[in-house]
């Protein structure tokens, strides 16, 4: 896509993809308003202080990357309603690790101003590493990271600097 920041597109790692298919600060910022409940161009260009070219321009570049899909208003048949696709709803636990992690690290004095719970019981809700075949949490120590089967020239640049820095120890 064109614009300013830097391009991910060439770099082989699994963040870098997704930080170039999310894009930017406003298209985190629409996105997380969908989960609000927003789903009209009006609503996101009341909601937030950005101009209606880059609204429009992020609205079209998250299409294009097949997280959200337009379709005409039924109320209105010229206007159209944006939902998220599979692939943009699958960003939920990114948008409220996120949202949490800034509760947490850059609170107001007050309490939270976003509360992210359980629909059935109102139970507030954690955003942590599960083991994917147990289903048993992880405390953070235990995670880790290593090249998988699609390997990737990122990690194996990054392990390099690791022995490297071992082996001068």
């Amino acid at each position: 896509m064109p614009g300013t920041r830097t391009s991910f597109e060439d770099h082989d790692c699994g963040f870098a993809q997704a930080l170039e298919a999310i894009g930017d600060q406003w298209c985190l910022l629409i996105l997380r308003n969908f989960f609000l409940g927003l789903t009209r161009y009006e609503d996101f260009a009341a909601h937030l202080p950005i101009s209606t070219k880059v609204l429009a321009d992020r609205l079209k570049r998250l299409e294009a990357r097949g997280l959200i899909e337009a379709a005409p208003d039924p109320a209105d048949g010229r206007g159209k309603i944006y939902q998220l696709t599979e692939k943009g709803l699958d960003l939920s636990s990114l948008i409220g690790a996120f949202t949490l992690w800034g509760e947490k690290w850059v609170p107001k004095t007050d309490g939270p101003r976003t509360e992210i719970f359980d629909l059935k019981t109102g139970d507030p809700v954690a955003i942590e590493a599960v083991n994917a075949r147990t289903g048993r949490r992880l405390a953070r120590a235990r995670v880790g990271q290593r090249t998988g089967p699609g390997g990737s020239e990122v990690r194996d640049r990054a392990d390099a600097l690791l022995e490297k820095r071992k082996a001068r120890k």
